[in-house]
Formats: structure tokens, sequence, C-alpha cells
């Protein structure tokens, strides 16, 4: 009987609520802190995928033909390999094996996804994957005879 009063003489005292809404208070604030870095590291990695995309359209204007060994080496140069299942394809009319006639449109589309962990358990992460998807237009500068 004693335990009961006791425990009732707690849940009816009114000390140290005033600390108990400060932790509840300044958990929220770290925990939308954490979100806030989060969402900026995700924009950080969108505009590195945006930056990817450009230069893999420049080079291909630039050579006039798409080298798929070539984009994928400039793409894992470029920090690429911060991103999960980086693909990049390449939709063009190409005029023999892998060459753009000049003045030729293509396109090169970039998908990836960025994985943030939210919380780990263990061994166990839980995670989310953000997709990333860049379309990007571009025209040959090399005329090939």
């Amino acid at each position: 009987m004693t335990a009961k009063m006791k425990l009732h003489g707690y849940l009816r005292s009114k000390k140290g609520d005033s600390a108990v809404e400060f932790i509840m208070t300044a958990a929220m604030l770290v925990l939308v802190f954490a979100m806030l870095i989060s969402a900026m590291i995700y924009v950080t990695q969108y505009y590195s995928a945006s930056y990817i995309c450009r230069r893999v359209v420049r080079t291909i204007e630039t050579t006039g033909e798409y080298d798929e060994a070539t984009v994928l080496a400039l793409a894992d140069d470029l920090g690429g390999d911060a991103l999960e299942d980086l693909n990049i394809q390449v939709d063009a009319t190409y005029c023999s094996g892998t060459r753009i006639q000049l003045r030729d449109e293509f396109r090169v589309t970039l998908t990836a996804e960025y994985r943030i962990t939210i919380m780990q358990f263990g061994r166990q992460p839980i995670y989310v994957d953000l997709p990333i998807q860049i379309r990007l237009s571009g025209r040959s500068e090399v005329y090939w005879k």
C-alpha cells in the first residue's frame, strides 16, 4: 500500500515538470536540425548529379560520339560513386557506330538514388532511397565524313 501511495505522490508532484518539457523540446530541435542537414545533403547530391550530366553532355558534344567507358569514367571522377544505382542513358540518332553527326540532337538521362540512413539497430540500418533524375539535351559539334 505504501508503494502505491509513493507512486501516486510522484505522479501528482509538479517538481521537475519544466525539466521534462525542456528535454522534449531539445529532442525535437535536434530532430529538426538533423532533418535539415539531411535535406541539404540531398540537395547537394542533386546538384552534383546535375553537374555530372552537364559534363557528359558537353563531352559528347565536343567529341561527337558516345563512348560508354569514357562517360562512366567521367562520372566516377566527378563523384558519381556517392550515388546508388547511377545509370546514364543516351538517346541519339547515330550515323555510324556510336558517332553522332553534326547538329544532330541527343538526350542524356541520368538516374540515381541517394540513400539516407534514418537509424540503425545493430547491423540492420533503416534507410530511405531518394530518387534523382536529370534529363539534358545537346547537339553534336563534329562533322563525320
